[in-house]
Formats: C-alpha cells, sequence, structure tokens
C-alpha cells in the first residue's frame, strides 16, 4: 500500500508540474496596458499583422494590448513616440525595417533604429507595386514609361517622398528620365480608395493591399514590383531589376517589433515569446493566409541580421 502511495505520488509531480510551472511562469507585464505605436493608419501592411496578432499576445502577457497610429510619411512621429517612452515594454514600435533605415540613410537622424531592443521580426519580405486602375489605358511598365518620356506627368499616390515607396517612384523615374506629375501623400486605405475612384493615375501599394479584397474588388494591375523575384501570385507583373538589367534596384519590407532602448531581457524574451505565440496559432495563420499577409515569426537575433541585410540593400540601391 505504502508503495502505490509513493507511486501515485510521483504520478502526480510528474504530470502536475508542467501545468504549475505553466500557471506560475513570469509575466512582467500582466495587468498593464500596452501600447503598439505604429506610423502607416488602419488597413496597411503593419496595422493588419498587429490585430491579428493582438489577441494571442494579449493571452500570453497577461495584458490588454491598444494598436495607437502616429501617422508620418517618414514614420518619425511613430520612432520618437517610443524613444521617448520609459523601457518597461509598455510602449512598442510596429514598422517596416525599410521604412525607417531608408529614412535614417537618407537623412542626419540622431536616433537609429539598431539602438532599440529588438523583439521580433512578424513578417517576410514584402515587395512594393507600382499599380494602375482598372480603367486605365495603360497596361504594362512599357506604356508607363512611354508615357513619362512624353512627359505627361501622369499623378502618383503614395505614402510619402522619403518612405520606400517614394524610392520606388524616384527609381522608375530615373529609368524613364522623366517625373511624375502630382502625388497625393496617402495612407494605403487611402490610396486604394483614390484609385477607386479614378482620382489618380497610378499608385505604389504593399502587394497584399493590392492582392487582398480590396485590390481585388477593384481589379487593380500591377505593372511592376519591387522585389528581386516575381511576386507568386503575380507571375506576369516583372520586377525593377528585371526591367532595368540592375539587380541592385529591388527591395521588400518585413514588418517588425521593437521595444524602446534598454528595455531589460526578462520584458523584452517576454514579448518575444508572446509574439512567437500569436503567431503561430492556427486562427491566425489562416487570417494572415486570407489577406496575403507572409506572416513568419522571428526571433530578435533573426530580426537583427534582417536589418544588417536591409542596410547592405539600401546602401546598394541609393549609393550612385
Amino acid at each position: 500500500m505504502r508503495l502505490l502511495r509513493v507511486a501515485a505520488a510521483l504520478a502526480c509531480i510528474s504530470l502536475c508540474f508542467p501545468v504549475q510551472a505553466q500557471q506560475t511562469a513570469p509575466r512582467p507585464l500582466a495587468g498593464q496596458t500596452v501600447t503598439i505605436v505604429e506610423p502607416f493608419g488602419p488597413g496597411s501592411v503593419t496595422e493588419t499583422v498587429l490585430r491579428l496578432l493582438k489577441p494571442g499576445m494579449e493571452q500570453s502577457l497577461g495584458a490588454t494590448i491598444q494598436i495607437r497610429t502616429e501617422r508620418s510619411p517618414d514614420g518619425s512621429k511613430a520612432f520618437e513616440r517610443v524613444a521617448a517612452a520609459k523601457p518597461d515594454g509598455r510602449t512598442l514600435l510596429a514598422i517596416t525595417d525599410a521604412a525607417r533605415l531608408f529614412y535614417e540613410f537618407l537623412t542626419a537622424a540622431k536616433v537609429k533604429l539598431e539602438t532599440f531592443t529588438p523583439v521580433a521580426k512578424l513578417t517576410d519580405g514584402v515587395s512594393l507595386a507600382l499599380v494602375a486602375p482598372a480603367a486605365s489605358p495603360v497596361r504594362d511598365y512599357g506604356q508607363l514609361r512611354s508615357m513619362l518620356q512624353a512627359m505627361k506627368r501622369p499623378t502618383l499616390a503614395l505614402y510619402g517622398a522619403g518612405s520606400p515607396a517614394g524610392v520606388f517612384a524616384a527609381v522608375v523615374e530615373d529609368h524613364a528620365s522623366e517625373r511624375f506629375g502630382e502625388r497625393f501623400i496617402e495612407t494605403d486605405a487611402e490610396i486604394l480608395a483614390r484609385l477607386a475612384a479614378g482620382k489618380a493615375d497610378f499608385g505604389i501599394l504593399p502587394t497584399p493591399a493590392l492582392l487582398g479584397k480590396a485590390g481585388q474588388a477593384n481589379k487593380l494591375r500591377a505593372m511592376l514590383t519591387s522585389g528581386a523575384r516575381r511576386h507568386k501570385n503575380l507571375p506576369d507583373v516583372p520586377t525593377l531589376s528585371e526591367v532595368t538589367g540592375k539587380n541592385a534596384l529591388s527591395f521588400t519590407l518585413a514588418v517588425v517589433l521593437f521595444a524602446p532602448p534598454g528595455t531589460p531581457k526578462p520584458v523584452a524574451d517576454a514579448l518575444t515569446q508572446a509574439a512567437a505565440g500569436a503567431a503561430a496559432a492556427d486562427q491566425t495563420k489562416a487570417a494572415a493566409q486570407a489577406a496575403v499577409l507572409p506572416l513568419a515569426f522571428r526571433d530578435a537575433e533573426v530580426l537583427r541580421a534582417t536589418m544588417a541585410r536591409t542596410q547592405r540593400v539600401i546602401r546598394d540601391l541609393l549609393t550612385p
């Protein structure tokens, strides 16, 4: 009988311990409100990724997550808000890596993204697409280039001159040796609406926005993408490097998550684990697939390597 009692006790220890450990695992942000600041607005790739991850991250952290937009064409308002925040994990920055790194390359930015505490890389690379409304007589990039060279000066909707979209437009202009005309600096949702209403000749959008429900409903047509390879959903659309013959003229963006400089490691680790768990949930993956989003969690170490690679690409792209 005594042996049976001992065996039962040992069984209880082996079976119950993992549950007890899970229940008492440290959650440094439990009961807190975590604000994730992003610069691109509702409907953007970044904001959509955050909305998909929010329920799983809240459950893992035991915290309430708020998504706040601090809109500016170069993302600097969001960046500065998080840079000035306390390093307690309660204020985070979500941004596309290339958006900030392009800005840092093109300006004398005093605070660098590399000084922030990396949390996670949330997507694979997302290419940009140069698109036209369904009613446009311009059917492909060759016709667009001819239009530019004829000095027709078509209007263009994009996210900002110093943004990756602005760089994409500038490379197209350099290749055509002529410029677009009036530019509308808007968010992804506003660009989609403008193109659908025929109020802009062309626009530059992330490929998920083009391939999502709104882009498909309005039958927008892609003529060019920014990636090194053709998008798997756009096999007939050439890349910028293809039409120019210059391999260096290609780039993508990834949605990344950072905490302020100096955030303690246990807090950063808890945020990383929460993002990983949220991204792995079947419901999240299904929603990302439906939104044509390349959701792909990578940890802080991979994020550092990705940033270094993106910086090399930007130097190759923008250095004469």
